[in-house]
This record gives structure tokens, sequence and C-alpha cells, in this order.
């Protein structure tokens, strides 16, 4: 079978990438192709990548990155039972490619998604709902990471709940808590106020990141602290500290001791404050890698009634074929820069 060629947003090395034409994998008899309408720079992910701070048993170089994209299946495969042709669907991740790295490949024009080369099987292509724009499809792939998360939790209607972080993972976590558990105390930690002026559109109260963050959440909660905490930020420095925001508790049968779940995507090595400030705390800690099992039509369905709501966001929409200068953009820019979205249908 001959190779098929397609176009995509490429990273050939650290800081340099580009807009090119990549090799799929050959069909197989269950393969599904899609043609992509829209996906996103991860801020966290792909920017890592771009930085070349990404684990090297995760990825080489040249690689296609990305793996929040949405589209149309152009031609069917048993791979995605029940699609049809002109489906709009949630693609996302595609970990195979004939002649460069996956990480996790989600920027190309064509997708060849099957058993071979796809994310796994709780990981399907998802069928959008009518009501639900392509641009708010593309979103919902990252609300599915603190998803995940916030599941480990026990919320009650009393908890307060800190997320450290007002990106797309961290505003996510913010509303999810909110549908999960309605009267829950939702309070968003953020160090750049940009964010934190966006985030005064989804979380109870928001804080900064440090002492004065302290200070305002011991008001709020009466000198308590948090119950449980959600890390969102990525940030390797946040981690280590969080024992300062986490309440004290598990000294008693009934009382239940504070929660901190991590679900970062962490650059370098995490770095814990001394031991004893985390022991005298009793917490419990966890932390989920990726998204959860299934979870984009749990995302689709809160976002198709209103439940979830994306408008708040300040998304940037680029050309696909300004790939390279969009990420130099956004890496000149940072955190002030909340989404960048690229636009797939002229090409």
């Amino acid at each position: 079978m001959s190779n098929v060629k397609t176009m995509a947003t490429v990273i050939e090395r650290p800081g340099e990438a580009a807009f090119r034409e990549v090799t799929l994998t050959p069909k197989r008899e269950d393969t599904v192709v899609a043609r992509t309408m829209f996906s996103a720079i991860s801020t966290g992910t792909d920017m890592k990548t771009y930085h070349g701070m990404q684990h090297p048993e995760q990825c080489y170089y040249p690689l296609v990155p990305g793996y929040e994209n949405m589209g149309v299946i152009v031609e069917e495969g048993s791979y995605a039972p029940g699609l049809h042709k002109g489906d709009r669907v949630m693609i996302n991740e595609c970990r195979k490619y004939g002649d460069c790295c996956a990480a996790w490949g989600g920027g190309t024009l064509l997708v060849h998604k099957d058993s071979d080369n796809a994310g796994g099987a709780g990981d399907p292509l998802c069928k959008v709902p009518d009501n639900v724009s392509d641009t708010d499809a593309v979103l919902a792939y990252l609300a599915c990471v603190p998803l995940k998360g916030i599941e480990r939790f026990h919320l009650r209607p009393t908890d307060v709940v800190l997320v450290f972080g007002a990106g797309m993972v961290g505003l996510s976590a913010v509303q999810i808590l909110k549908i999960k558990c309605p009267g829950i105390t939702v309070i968003s930690v953020e160090p750049n106020p940009f964010r934190r002026a966006i985030a005064e559109k989804y979380a109870d109260y928001v804080i900064p990141f440090g002492d004065e963050g302290i200070r305002q959440l011991l008001d709020i909660t009466n000198g308590k602290k948090a119950d449980k905490i959600i890390e969102c930020s990525g940030n390797p420095i946040v981690p280590g500290v969080l024992w300062k925001y986490i309440k004290d508790g598990g000294w008693n049968d009934d009382d239940e001791p504070g929660h901190i779940h991590l679900n970062g995507d962490y650059p370098e090595k995490l770095v814990f404050d001394h031991y004893h400030r985390w022991f005298v705390k009793n917490v419990n800690m966890s932390m989920t890698c990726a998204i959860k099992w299934r979870g984009k039509p749990e995302i689709l369905k809160w976002m198709s009634e209103g439940k979830f709501v994306t408008k708040h966001l300040p998304i940037e929409i680029w050309p696909a074929a300004k790939a390279k200068e969009a990420f130099e953009y956004q890496s000149k820019h940072g955190a002030n820069v909340f989404k960048i979205l690229f636009d797939w249908r002229d090409l």
C-alpha cells in the first residue's frame, strides 16, 4: 500500500516548529480516516516539548505535537463502530507516523486512527453533539484530565477546594467540581493577573499564589484552610509548598484528613518541603496521568446541556499553516496567552 502524506504541525527540534508534510502509517482493516478542522497548542505538554523539556523516554525529534483536535470522518472503519462518514468527532491522539515521532500526534490534516496507533481503548473517536461547536469540541479534551483527578476525591457540599492554575486544565477543574458537587466552595489560585481575571468568571474566589494568597485563604475559611487541593498548574515549585494551604485533619475518627491531588505535567523534579511539615497534616496525596477513561462523552454532554461553559475563555484562532509563528508567539508571551487553536478548514 502506498504511503499517504498529509500536512502537519511539526516540532523539528527544541525551539523550532514548522508546517510541512509527514507520512501517515498505512491503513489497516480497522482504520478510520478523519480530516482535522481545529486543533490546539497545549500550553503545558506541547510547550514543554517545544522547549526541549520533555523526558527523552517519551519522545524524540522531529515530532508531531498535540492531542486536542476535532474533525470530520471521511472514511469509516471498524475501529469506530457506530460512527459514519460526515460525523463530527473528537479525534485526539495518534501515536504513530511513518517518518517522525508522535507526541502525541494530534496536529495533522488527515488522521489515520486504528487499533495500532491510537491512544488506547479509553480514548476513542467521540461524536460531537449538534449543539456543541467545533472549537468547544477541541477544548473538551483537556477537561478530561481534571475529571480523572477529581473523581479521586470524596466531595461534600461543605468542602473548600483549591484549584492551582487558571489555564484550561485548572478552569475545567473549577467547573467540574461545581457540576459534580453543587454548593461546594471553589477557590482558584493563580499568580498571573491576566489569568486571575478569567478565573473570576468561574470560581467563587480567586487568590494569588504566595503569602498574600494564604492570608486571603485564612480570611475566607475562618482560619481552617482548604479541605482539598487539585494542583493543575504544572509548576514544579507548587506541590512542595501545598502543606501551607491544606487544613490540619485526621486526628480523630470523625475528622477527615485533607486530600491533595497532583494533576500537573511537571518539567522538573518535584521537591517537597521538610517532612515534618507534611507529617503533622495527616494529608492524603494522589496523582493521575492523562485523561479519564472514556471521559469525553461526559464533558461533551455537560457542554451540550450548558453546564460546562467556554464563552469566557480568550481563545486565539490561527491558520494551521502559521504553526511556526504561533509556537514562537506562545513561547514569547507565556501565561499571557490563554489558548491558541489552529484552523485547518481552508487547507
